[in-house]
């Protein structure tokens, strides 16, 4: 990006119109989503290049624009699902839906783009397991890859099924949306756009257990686009949410204590991501650095609280007892005490965590209406009107097509700062 930081644009063509963008987007994913408003590249690591969600093709190569400087761009042709021909998007949607190719659907846009590559080059001669390797740069949480597999391998040899017709319970149905979710067109929340929108971000912790000295917002709020930062201190209503716990802080206050690396200090809003982005990385925070407390075995008998704001390093304690237990112990033949481990199990959902929040007037009344990601939109709405001092019937909370939860989007994560900074 540097060769450009100088020059006011930078030109290239996408889907056959020429274009000219900003130098600042740190990569060609950021200058497709947010300038150019082309959302069929989903962004789900950038800018790692891990997850292959925004592939693209450049001059007829498949690649992650997530990877791609602006610097190797310029005067590059670029191509999205949005500039794929009309037969094309219909036999991969059509594909994909009736082989059941896809399940949350985020990755699937940037496969069929890798795909195109693939039947570009070799037809109805494409091996699935050649394809299976092309594959490789791509992560699927839901699928299992099999049915994508096939879908690819019915576009190219032209044998696209037709779906059975619902025949009600028992019959196989098509998925709800496929044929939008296949070609990147079915939203998800980070897809939204708004007139007027403004943009967040929040600026987390350098210390995963450390006392809050001070946070000075300054430098942030001097910074180009940028509109406001929030700091705990502007919450109105309550600090801390939780679906069955209330013991998660929305944000750290000073004086406050963090409890794990993702603790957020500040929120800062601007009028566009990147200003939004570099700005929270100026937020100067002051901290008291103290041992952080790493397993549950050390917290069991560890006498620091781990997690601020509670009483006791224990979340809660069941006992289970049928019968007479302490006679079957003492006739049984053999007494056997073991402890016993499991695995850690990451959810890894592929789309990162995204919120839209709307504030209106209804009526004399204001109201906010949220966009959430999230798997309970009704504990969403009891927190959000938690935080905000205000009451239920001033929050509506919609729930937008996610791609992929499985558990770890039960509670709330940035909606509460979304909210705060709508409301």
């Amino acid at each position: 990006m540097g060769a450009f930081m100088g020059t006011e644009s930078v030109s290239f063509t996408v889907n056959g119109c020429p274009v000219s963008v900003s130098p600042r987007h740190p990569h060609l994913l950021s200058a497709l989503r947010d300038e150019l408003n082309i959302t069929s590249p989903k962004d789900g690591c950038s800018p790692s290049g891990q997850c292959g969600c925004c592939t693209v093709l450049i001059d007829g190569k498949a690649v992650v624009s997530c990877q791609q400087p602006l610097t190797k761009i310029s005067g590059a042709s670029i191509t999205t699902l949005e500039g794929f021909a009309d037969e094309d998007r219909q036999k991969f949607a059509s594909a994909f839906a009736a082989c059941g190719g896809l399940q949350c659907g985020f990755c699937i846009p940037g496969i069929v783009v890798r795909a195109k590559a693939q039947i570009d080059k070799k037809g109805a001669a494409l091996a699935p397991a050649d394809m299976a390797r092309h594959l490789g740069a791509h992560l699927c949480r839901c699928t299992g890859y099999v049915k994508i597999l096939e879908a690819i391998d019915a576009v190219a040899k032209n044998q696209i099924p037709t779906p059975d017709p619902c025949g009600g319970i028992g019959s196989r149905g098509v998925k709800y949306e496929a044929h939008e979710l296949t070609l990147g067109d079915r939203g998800y929340v980070d897809d939204l756009r708004f007139p007027g929108m403004l943009h967040a971000a929040l600026h987390l912790t350098a210390h995963a257990r450390a006392d809050i000295v001070s946070i000075d917002a300054s430098a942030a709020l001097a910074h180009p686009g940028v509109v406001t930062v929030l700091t705990a201190a502007d919450i109105p209503g309550d600090l801390r949410v939780g679906i069955i716990y209330k013991d998660w802080p929305v944000m750290i206050p000073v004086g406050g204590r963090t409890s794990y690396a993702g603790d957020v200090l500040a929120v800062v809003v601007a009028t566009d991501r990147i200003a939004a982005r570099e700005a929270a990385e100026l937020v100067k925070v002051e901290y008291s650095p103290l041992r952080p407390i790493t397993d549950p075995a050390s917290a069991l008998t560890d006498s620091e609280i781990a997690v601020w704001g509670t009483d006791d390093n224990v979340l809660s304690k069941s006992t289970y007892r049928r019968g007479d237990v302490d006679r079957a112990l003492a006739t049984a033949a053999h007494s056997v005490t073991e402890t016993f481990r499991t695995q850690r199990i990451e959810h890894a959902f592929l789309e990162p965590e995204s919120t839209v929040a709307v504030p209106a007037i209804r009526g004399e009344r204001r109201h906010l209406h949220v966009y959430s990601g999230g798997q309970g939109i009704w504990d969403d709405r009891n927190d959000i009107a938690r935080v905000l001092g205000i009451d239920n019937e001033s929050v509506t909370v919609e729930l937008v097509t996610n791609g992929g939860a499985f558990g770890g989007k039960e509670d709330m994560s940035n909606q509460g700062h979304a909210a705060l900074a709508a409301w």
